[in-house]
């Protein structure tokens, strides 16, 4: 059940466009440039300084994360309270908030990967014609992204953990006060 309902949270995600982009582009941002940090981390680049800046990614990202999960709570309780009015249960919307916030993420980390193989295809066949030769090949090895990815993964769910929270606060009678606005 909860499978058929992520297919409809991503629908419902794809119809706030706005809000959507947005912060597919912020996602998709955090994990390149925390990425970027943890590969000159790993490389000794910018010695300490790489490792400061990733968590202070990781910090934003939390904080982001929870006002997503806030901001898609706060603008659907009339959609989940009416939800709740035709049968609905708690787990229901939680399953579709959760596959909201998951497709958000995923969406982020894919673009990421994307543009990193496109990348280095592209600094691959200009290096092979000879037209650069002082730009590095790969960007951001595969493996600090992954390392972004897990934690950031692990953010998203304490985002759900508290959007689960606030959507057991929504009641059904919510949906039937305000019929005419």
């Amino acid at each position: 059940m909860a499978f058929r309902l992520w297919k409809k949270a991503i629908l419902m995600t794809l119809r706030e466009k706005k809000i959507f982009t947005v912060f597919i582009l912020i996602y998709t941002s955090l994990i390149f440039l925390t990425s970027l940090f943890m590969q000159l981390a790993f490389t000794g680049e910018l010695a300490g300084m790489a490792g400061f800046f990733v968590l202070i990614f990781f910090g934003v990202s939390l904080l982001l994360s929870l006002l997503y999960a806030w901001i898609i709570v706060a603008r659907n309780r009339r959609t989940w309270a009416t939800l709740k009015c035709i049968g609905y249960t708690n787990a229901d919307i939680n399953s579709l908030v959760t596959g909201k916030i998951f497709f958000t993420t995923f969406l982020g980390f894919l673009i990421v990967i994307e543009v990193l193989f496109h990348y280095t295809a592209g600094v691959g066949y200009l290096q092979s014609a000879n037209l650069l030769t002082g730009i590095p090949l790969v960007l951001i090895d595969l493996i600090p992204v992954i390392f972004t990815f897990i934690p950031f993964l692990a953010v998203q769910i304490i985002a759900i953990l508290l959007a689960n929270r606030k959507i057991y606060k929504v009641r059904p009678i919510i949906a039937l006060k305000k019929v005419g606005e």
